[in-house]
């Protein structure tokens, strides 16, 4: 018979209130967020809900056989993290068009998790190794979010970023400064209860920004699509004045600056950068701040490229000239939009 005090109900009140509300949030993701990224907002939510869940004040032998399946899922948050941000940054890519060595292995293991919480008892160095696990993957999407951060245009995607950024960092700063220092405080029904009220004022606040009477909002990506590369001087001069101004910019060629930014260009055009951004992604149709130049660097890299008097000029020297830094970034670039190397292109006008 399971004996709670009265701070321990108190306590599993709030954490069954929590998950109420994420459940909640779970059938409003697979409503409104759009079929490419809804798998993984309810894949995260559901991981939340198992710690949740698996940290109520009872005992583990009282959970029965829902301890396993909990404590899989709870092992799985950092993964669950992982794929939610491939999500928002690049939700049309599947899981299948990223590198092998990076899913198998992620795939691998968890499967493995899989099999090691369902199948045995769970314990023991494999699981302070899942543990460990876990944490170079809240690494990874730290390094992945901050990575970019400064070319993103899309201002929810940027807020997402420091979102998990900041959320990640303060679970891995709180969770190792309990676990070497202050061990024994995870085991007070206080610290039990605070922790409860937190989860369930959090889960309030995420629920109340999500479910709104003006639910079915677009996804970022829906919103603002990439346009393909063209020619600029094919383009038609856009309406607003800071667009036609910063269309004349660039005209002009103030891309071919080296380690150019939203900042220097920004200054030039006389806009704070958050407007710059809205304009260069709403009005323009951008996401990505180097996107957006290759689609000026690129087009005049091809004509030199197309030029029969320049077939001497190196292919970096013309890289250079056009803005970018190094050789490296700029074949990724050249290949990714026009689909073959900077090499191949020039052999088809010799």
């Amino acid at each position: 018979m399971i004996t709670l005090t009265h701070l321990e109900i108190v306590d599993l009140a709030l954490r069954l209130a929590a998950s109420g509300q994420l459940a909640l949030l779970i059938y409003w993701f697979g409503q409104y967020k759009p079929k490419t990224q809804k798998r993984a907002y309810q894949f995260f939510v559901m991981c939340i809900i198992s710690y949740i869940l698996l940290t109520t004040p009872i005992a583990n032998e009282d959970y029965g056989w829902l301890r396993a399946p909990l404590l899989l899922l709870t092992d799985l948050t950092a993964f669950s993290i992982w794929y939610l941000v491939l999500k928002i940054f690049k939700p049309q890519r599947s899981l299948m068009d990223y590198p092998k060595w990076l899913t198998v292995p992620v795939g691998l293991w968890c499967v493995w998790l899989a099999y090691f919480f369902l199948f045995t008892p769970g314990k023991g160095v494999l699981h302070d190794a899942s543990h460990v696990i876990g944490f170079v993957v809240l690494g990874y999407v730290i390094y992945r979010c901050l990575h970019g951060y400064f070319d993103d245009l899309v201002d929810e995607r940027r807020s997402a970023r420091l979102i998990i950024v900041t959320g990640c960092g303060i679970y891995m700063a709180v969770l190792t400064f309990f676990e070497l220092a202050f061990r024994f405080v995870k085991d007070l029904s206080l610290f039990s209860l605070l922790n409860a009220l937190t989860i369930a004022l959090l889960s309030f606040i995420f629920s109340a920004k999500y479910i709104k009477p003006s639910a079915g909002d677009r996804s970022v990506s829906e919103k603002t699509t990439s346009p393909a590369i063209k020619e600029t001087s094919s383009s038609k001069p856009p309406r607003s004045v800071n667009a036609e101004k910063l269309y004349e910019l660039m005209e002009s060629g103030i891309y071919r600056q080296p380690d150019f930014s939203v900042g220097a260009l920004s200054e030039a055009v006389g806009i704070p950068q958050h407007q710059l951004r809205k304009l260069i992604n709403q009005e323009l149709g951008f996401t990505n701040f180097s996107h957006y130049l290759n689609s000026y660097r690129i087009p005049e890299v091809c004509r030199q490229l197309e030029n029969t008097q320049k077939q001497h000029i190196p292919i970096l020297t013309l890289a250079l000239e056009a803005g970018f830094n190094s050789i490296a970034p700029f074949n990724r670039a050249f290949k990714h939009h026009m689909g073959m190397t900077p090499k191949q292109y020039r052999e088809r006008f010799q």
